[in-house]
């Protein structure tokens, strides 16, 4: 085959190609044409790459002096920078920075001093399951951007779990542990029922010794993230994301009042006309009640009437999910989904 590359080659080239659309043409690259034509000289003993030294490389003698400083600085709990430039500083750095930390990299890891790092309260996983509405409810607070720099107003919001239907709210111009817990009380009268648990996160307001005796006193438990992990609270988090990735979010509230007439704009539509995604689109209002199946019944119908009238389109007879049975935190389902009778 090489054989007939190279004849194929020469052909061209007489015929009037250049050595270069000639390789082209018949695949052989150039590097390869010119070792053909110019072989390297046989080397007798050959050794690897690896091996051989250069002008670069350092001397023996100056690894040494290197290593000794390291080590030095090692005992003296200094780090290979810290001693590269205590080096540099007296005038006798050897080398380079990156050689030095080459060389380190050849010592023994053990004398080699350990920066201390921040230690973490180890904190408990928090785990949740419900099935049913009222029975856990997760709140958190999150900032309205204002009309100017370092204005913002607090929206405080709680919801149920299990429906996702937002159960008390307020907007106000400070995070306050006295409004937190009016938001909860009146939230309690209005809906004549106590959660077993509410969950949050670890913020000021909810750690607050006025919420911790207020629901200590109605026997209600609480539950926290644990620090820097959002994901424990992801209902609250799902929810302001639903709110400020909304098409009318605005860019800015003017005032308070501003903020407070979208706030319950958007909670009345939340809770009664957005098509939960979590809820196979059915809206929080009608899970928490119950009327949920009532439309299943009424999306079933639709899909059957149009099955009947064109079964080429479907791959058999139209199902209509229902919503899960059962809603966690950290917790596996059983996968199970409601019944709509």
């Amino acid at each position: 085959m090489a054989e007939i590359s190279a004849a194929l080659v020469l052909a061209l080239i007489a015929v009037g190609f250049s050595q270069r659309a000639a390789l082209d043409l018949a695949g052989v690259a150039r590097s390869t044409w010119h070792y053909r034509n110019q072989p390297r000289a046989r080397v007798s003993e050959p050794f690897a790459h690896r091996q051989r030294r250069t002008q670069s490389w350092l001397t023996e003698d100056e690894r040494a002096q290197i290593t000794v400083k390291i080590q030095t600085a090692f005992a003296a709990k200094k780090s290979v920078y810290q001693a590269f430039y205590d080096a540099l500083d007296a005038g006798d750095p050897v080398a380079s920075l990156s050689s030095w930390y080459r060389i380190a990299r050849t010592l023994e890891q053990t004398t080699r001093p350990v920066r201390r790092t921040r230690k973490h309260r180890a904190t408990a996983m928090p785990t949740l399951l419900v099935d049913g509405p009222d029975q856990a409810w997760s709140w958190d607070i999150t900032h309205l951007r204002g009309p100017y720099r370092g204005v913002t107003y607090q929206l405080y919001l709680s919801l149920d779990v299990f429906s996702r239907m937002v159960t008390g709210w307020r907007v106000e111009a400070r995070e306050d542990d006295d409004l937190a817990a009016e938001m909860f009380e009146q939230a309690f009268a209005v809906r004549g029922v106590l959660p077993r648990i509410i969950h949050s996160d670890g913020g000021p307001s909810m750690t607050s010794h006025t919420l911790g005796e207020l629901f200590a006193k109605l026997g209600i438990q609480t539950s926290r993230n644990r620090p820097r992990v959002s994901n424990d609270n992801p209902y609250s988090e799902s929810l302001f994301k639903t709110a400020k990735y909304a098409p009318d979010y605005p860019a800015f509230f003017t005032n308070l009042d501003h903020a407070r007439s979208w706030a319950a704009e958007f909670v009345e539509g939340y809770n009664h006309r957005h098509h939960h995604t979590g809820l196979e689109g059915h809206t929080p209002h009608d899970v928490h009640h119950g009327s949920w199946t009532g439309v299943h019944h009424r999306r079933q119908a639709t899909m059957e009437a149009l099955y009947a009238a064109h079964p080429e389109r479907f791959a058999g007879p139209p199902r209509v999910r229902t919503p899960m049975a059962q809603v966690a935190i950290n917790q596996k389902t059983n996968r199970d989904r409601l019944h709509a009778g």
